[in-house]
């Protein structure tokens, strides 16, 4: 099919500073300030609910958009009629598309339930209950697209069983059993095919560390945590390292230290500390190469969260877009932020077309740029349509089949536009320069 050149010349991205990790203070969690809160990401969102504010457990959720520094408020945990109980301190992990929660503590009783949710109908659905008993302040991870439950407390005492879930057969099946001593209030973060857990609380502060691996189902012993012994840290991994902030410890005072760990040297190095304030039972969560950190407790309860990672600042050097006319249509696009941190917007609007399109992004180099902009919004009716992209202008095209259903949070967008996102690094890597967008009409099929 023959393409229609939509614009040229787009614009003239200029690497202006490479920066090294630091923080960076983003938007406030807009629920109320909370501690052990639960996350999980994917799509390019984050998400943070539960919790515990002080006077209630919280059972409400919010998405946030790194890209618009915004957050939505989405379905609380068990839908409206209010089937998922509030609670504090519940495992979480991420299998595919899908954010899990499980276990936890709401008043007096542990919890051992289990809910997926689907941000594409921004419904959630219960699961089998974890295997074991009732429990709170477990870990949970996910690797090879299992999802894995333990250690904790129950009415009884510390625990240091694992748990697997099989969302095929919809079963939780046990594991080895941790071998260090039975905690809870540990931290867990995965890198490629291992968790590491550590930390924690068995009755005293505790420091050591272990990796996991899932392929064989087994326990190593890893080096000690880099900090002083405490529980309720938070952990999450980044490019192939693992992080560890903040917690309780042997002073009896909430830390601000932040640490790293690299498994290929088995090795923690100690990074600057977070800025914002000691605390205990923060949140973490990762979108692509960035690390979102906040909430918990000290004194008070806190709402901040902040960012961690690299950071491309881009300048738009012209904005200035010489807009050519496709079928009798106004066509406009915008380029934003400007100046561009984390990612580059690329918004293109035909109010007058009511077809199917097929977007092409060339750079100046001729290659077909069009895999790293993710395309999050179209006016396409819901259903799936076949992209034919490009790698390289002299390879053939590469069939692909996206799903285009519209989901809740994509729905305050108009109709008619497309909205395309693309990580500021990748662009500079692939040197994302003078744009050209091409249009292509193109058939809706099913599947």
């Amino acid at each position: 099919m023959k393409s229609t050149l939509l614009c040229s010349s787009i614009c003239c991205l200029t690497l202006v500073s490479y920066a090294q990790p630091n923080w960076e203070k983003k938007a406030d969690f807009p629920g109320e300030g909370r501690s052990a809160t639960s996350s999980f990401s994917f799509n390019d969102f984050g998400f943070v609910g539960l919790g515990y504010d002080g006077e209630d457990f919280r059972r409400s959720f919010y998405a946030y958009d790194p890209i618009y520094d915004t957050w939505t408020q989405t379905e609380s945990l068990g839908g409206a009629i209010g089937e998922g109980q509030e609670r504090n301190t519940a495992a979480s992990f991420t299998i595919g598309n899908f954010g899990y929660i499980a276990t936890g503590q709401s008043g007096d009783p542990f919890l051992n339930d289990c809910w997926k949710y689907d941000y594409t109908t921004n419904i959630w659905t219960p699961e089998a209950t974890v295997g074991g008993i009732d429990r709170r302040g477990a870990v949970g991870f996910s690797v090879n697209g299992k999802g894995y439950v333990g250690l904790g407390q129950d009415a009884t005492g510390y625990k240091n069983d694992l748990w697997e879930l099989d969302t095929a057969t919809g079963t939780w099946s046990q594991q080895a059993d941790f071998t260090g001593t039975a905690r809870r209030f540990a931290i867990a973060f995965v890198i490629e095919g291992s968790a590491y857990v550590g930390t924690g609380d068995d009755g005293g502060f505790k420091n050591d560390f272990y990796e996991y691996k899932a392929a064989t189902n087994s326990w190593i012993v890893r080096t000690n945590f880099g900090g002083s012994p405490r529980y309720s840290a938070t952990g999450f991994a980044l490019n192939g390292k693992g992080y560890i902030a903040c917690g309780y410890d042997t002073t009896f005072t909430n830390q601000t230290d932040f640490w790293e760990y690299d498994p290929d040297g088995d090795n923690w190095i100690q990074l600057a500390d977070f800025p914002g304030g000691p605390r205990a039972n923060a949140v973490a969560f990762t979108v692509d190469t960035l690390a979102f950190f906040g909430m918990g407790y000290d004194t008070s309860f806190y709402y901040d969260i902040w960012l961690w990672g690299d950071t491309t600042d881009i300048i738009i050097q012209d904005t200035t877009i010489a807009i050519q006319s496709w079928q009798n249509a106004d066509a406009a696009i915008q380029i934003f932020p400007n100046p561009i941190t984390n990612y580059a917007i690329v918004e293109v609007s035909i109010p007058d077309y009511h077809g199917d399109l097929h977007i092409t992004i060339i750079d100046m180099f001729g290659h077909d740029v069009s895999s790293s902009f993710n395309v999050i919004k179209t006016g396409f009716a819901n259903g799936k349509y076949q992209f034919n992209e490009e790698t390289d202008s002299t390879l053939p095209n590469i069939e692909k089949v996206r799903d285009c259903g519209v989901g809740y949070l994509e729905q305050t967008l108009l109709d008619n536009q497309v909205y395309m996102r693309c990580p500021a690094y990748k662009a500079v890597q692939i040197f994302c320069l003078d744009v050209e967008i091409y249009i292509d009409s193109m058939d809706r099929f099913t599947s």
